[in-house]
């Protein structure tokens, strides 16, 4: 299949698989439904989390 042909998802896992990153279908599906359904971080979770890596890299 032409890589124009495939959809963002197929373009997605074909990379995983081209990293040798996805050792099987269901290991793929647990870690994206991981990913999916990590909870939202606040504004200000997400500005202190900034702040740290700030810090950190000044170290």
């Amino acid at each position: 299949m032409k890589e124009k042909n495939l959809s963002q998802k197929e373009k997605f896992e074909q990379a995983a698989r081209d990293l040798k990153t996805d050792q099987s279908d269901a290991a793929f599906e647990a870690i994206v439904n991981k990913i999916a359904h990590a909870p939202k971080m606040t504004q200000e979770q997400i500005k202190e989390l900034v702040r740290r890596k700030r810090e950190a890299g000044k170290g």
